[in-house]
């Protein structure tokens, strides 16, 4: 059963027992002990069971753990292990800094190491964000007059895959306000109006940074 952050901060040990864990699906849950709490995925791989680590809540909320679940995923849809991934990357950087202090080349280090680091899941994170600001805009892009309301496009966004929150949608609408993409009319519930930088961008006639840019069609291409 999904968690929710009100559930979360409510939880405590019992008395007599050492900890207790909580699953919010897909794998992700946490780990509850009187030091703290402590998100974790449990994932095959390979046929074996594992375990990576998210970070301690409230440091890391439950949107941003169930975000590196769904990086997590994504990551092993491409046969990669998150986990031996994330053992790689400190193991370059620490690397790197025994390298720095050797006085090593540390230039021809670092030129050596971009060019073989394998995708982190940050930017994996990075790619989703950019990919459903995009789809936001398409989807506001086939409505009527270019205009929807958040409770409409939240089901289109659930309809196609990306599986957020009112409070995750809210932020993404409200950051492509700051661009220019959407212009809202905030009230209980939002309505929503596609500018024409939006509906440029969901075109791919023009490219707002930190949006995906669209695939271009074969028609595009032979352009």
């Amino acid at each position: 059963m999904a968690l929710s952050e009100a559930e979360i901060e409510a939880m405590k040990v019992p008395y007599g027992r050492n900890q207790f864990k909580v699953s919010d699906g897909g794998g992700l849950y946490l780990l509850v002990k009187s030091s703290g709490r402590y998100w974790k995925l449990a994932y095959r791989f390979d046929g074996k069971q594992k375990t990576l680590a998210f970070g301690v809540h409230p440091a890391v909320g439950l949107e941003e753990a169930r975000e590196k679940r769904e990086a997590a995923k994504a990551l092993l849809a491409d046969n990669i292990d998150p986990g031996e991934l994330r053992k790689q990357e400190r193991q370059e950087i620490r690397a790197a800094v025994e390298q720095k202090n050797s006085a090593t080349s540390v230039q021809e280090s670092n030129q050596r190491s971009v060019q073989q680091r394998p995708v982190a899941i940050d930017e994996i994170e990075q790619r989703m964000l950019e990919a459903r600001r995009l789809r936001i805009l398409s989807i506001i892009a086939r409505t009527r007059a270019y205009t929807t309301n958040e409770t409409a496009l939240l089901e289109s966004l659930h309809s196609e895959g990306f599986q957020i929150s009112f409070d995750r949608l809210r932020t993404d609408l409200a950051w492509l306000s700051e661009q220019h993409a959407v212009q809202l009319k905030c009230g209980a519930l939002w309505g929503i109006y596609l500018t024409q930088p939006g509906l440029d961008a969901s075109q791919g006639s023009v490219w707002i940074p930190g949006i995906q840019k669209p695939e271009a069609t074969t028609e595009q291409e032979q352009d």
